[in-house]
């Protein structure tokens, strides 16, 4: 008896929970989230490319995104990033870090990017 008032409450409960979901407003978000990622994958091929340069960065800021990719976070990162000309340009980046990695992007730490200098918002960490 117990089994089968346990699954008539769960088949309710699954039945409300389907009413309320706004399926489109889930996948509007997981396609930005794709798109976010594809974006920084693209970014990273270009950055072996001769308009990218090696920099140094200080993390200013760091926010969870709320978003997992296998064994990182996605993470909002503050850079001020100091172009080889000696110019410190504030940036703000969203990347993956891998869980392994996130103590060396605490606030406060310096960091090796590679940088578009014609547009430093195209940055890439270069996480060891």
């Amino acid at each position: 008896m117990g089994v089968l008032t346990n699954l008539a409450k769960l088949t309710t409960m699954g039945f409300d929970n389907l009413a309320t979901m706004n399926v489109g407003a889930q996948l509007a978000q997981a396609q930005a989230t794709m798109d976010g990622l594809i974006a920084q994958n693209q970014l990273a091929t270009q950055a072996a490319g001769p308009e990218f340069v090696s920099a140094t960065a200080t993390v200013t800021q760091l926010a969870s995104t709320g978003v997992m990719v296998n064994d990182g976070v996605q993470v909002a990162l503050g850079l001020l990033v100091l172009l080889p000309a000696g110019v410190p340009v504030p940036v703000t980046t969203t990347t993956v870090v891998p869980m392994a990695l996130l103590p060396q992007v605490q606030p406060g730490a310096t960091i090796g990017v590679r940088v578009d200098p014609a547009a430093p918002s195209r940055v890439l960490l270069d996480l060891r």
